[in-house]
């Protein structure tokens, strides 16, 4: 066996069995992504735009911090020797199943926020109303609708739910040693966290609410087996009845 690959031999054991390794692994994949949250909010860039009147949501600092953990997260992942099965993103052979499911999901989201979220946000003294305005571009503009609600599906839906819920959950409870229930409900509490402070830039009512939603996802992702895909769908719907709700004028 060559030097490298011995290398990485080591490397890939040490991840799989070291709790201080899956941690620094958290760190490392999500520090691209971080930086650009920080960058985009910092110099006040909340669109990416691509040549006439084409406007994406999120500035181009967040895509590449995106990419670049995407990147990190394989790579951890194939150093650990882990495939995406073990993440939640299984073959469906039923897909009408997991579009239902994703249905239940999608209700649970909504419900929780109407009769639990806004009632409770609305009654807090001080706190000013959720920022929503980077939305506001797709007010009556069909093309950008259209562009954003397909790269959304990739970029919140898919991506979104593929590092917190699928990646981040399971190394925090490898982080936490043991899969006990206990380690779940750990992991879930602060993945929610983390998901929440990611959407700073909505403000404080945006991270509550974002936080809670990502709390349902949660549970959801716990309670069907650990399935992805019914979650990657339901957040897809969500966010798609959201840009439609701005293209409204809502």
């Amino acid at each position: 066996m060559s030097r490298q690959s011995e290398a990485t031999s080591f490397l890939g054991n040490l991840l799989r069995t070291s709790r201080l390794a899956a941690l620094l692994e958290i760190i490392v994949v999500f520090i691209p992504l971080s930086v650009g949250l920080v960058i985009s909010d910092a110099q006040g860039i909340e669109h990416t735009r691509l040549g006439g009147r084409l406007i994406l949501k999120g500035g181009p600092a967040v895509y590449v911090g995106l990419v670049l953990s995407l990147v990190l997260l394989w790579a951890s992942a194939k150093l650990r020797g882990a495939d995406w099965h073990e993440i939640g993103l299984t073959r469906t052979r039923a897909w009408w199943k997991t579009v239902l499911l994703s249905l239940v999901v999608a209700l649970a989201v909504l419900g929780a926020v109407v009769l639990v979220i806004n009632p409770v946000v609305t009654a807090l003294p001080g706190v000013p109303p959720r920022d929503m305005s980077s939305f506001s571009f797709t007010e009556g503009d069909l093309v950008n609708l259209v562009l954003n609600v397909a790269a959304m599906w990739f970029t919140a839906a898919f991506v979104e739910e593929l590092i917190w819920r699928g990646y981040l959950m399971n190394r925090l409870v490898d982080v936490l040693g043991r899969r006990t229930r206990l380690a779940w409900a750990v992991a879930l509490v602060l993945g929610t966290v983390i998901f929440g402070l990611a959407h700073a830039y909505q403000g404080p009512v945006g991270v509550l609410k974002t936080g809670a939603v990502g709390l349902v996802l949660g549970v959801a992702y716990l309670a069907l087996g650990r399935n992805l895909w019914p979650l990657i769908l339901a957040h897809g719907l969500i966010d798609t009845l959201d840009f439609v709700t701005h293209y409204l004028g809502g």
